[in-house]
């Protein structure tokens, strides 16, 4: 027993930790929409607009909770995502990493505009037409 008390974390159970500790602090810390309130992210959205011109992208929102971030070249990421009274909180998952993305809506809720930390410039992404 006493060994117990002075072993040291492990690097993965410090990862493991701060990424529950995210998890529930984006669920938790702020105002979620209500259930009648969020079908209007359901579906794929396009990348129309990006500071550093990369490659288009697509978020697909599905009613269960989960997020596909879909790229040019068929690589996809998953993840979950909570729509909230500014638009949507998502947690992806990138080759072991959870990442946290904030997607603010417009007031028409057509695009979403999301601000990166590399440059602090805009993306936006607009909303496709069902069956697109």
């Amino acid at each position: 027993m006493a060994q117990l008390a002075t072993r040291r974390p492990t690097m993965r159970s410090i990862v493991l930790i701060s990424t529950v500790v995210a998890i529930v602090t984006l669920f938790t810390g702020f105002d979620s929409a209500s259930a009648d309130d969020q079908d209007w992210i359901i579906g794929r959205w396009e990348l129309v607009y990006d500071p550093e011109d990369r490659a288009t992208d697509w978020l697909e929102f599905l009613p269960n909770g989960d997020v596909r971030n879909i790229w040019a070249d068929g690589t996809e990421v998953s993840g979950i995502y909570i729509v909230t009274a500014e638009g949507v909180k998502a947690v992806l998952n990138y080759e072991g990493t959870d990442i946290i993305f904030t997607f603010h809506a417009d007031e028409a809720r057509r695009s979403l505009r999301i601000v990166t930390s590399n440059t602090g410039l805009a993306s936006v992404y607009q909303r496709l037409a069902p069956g697109k």
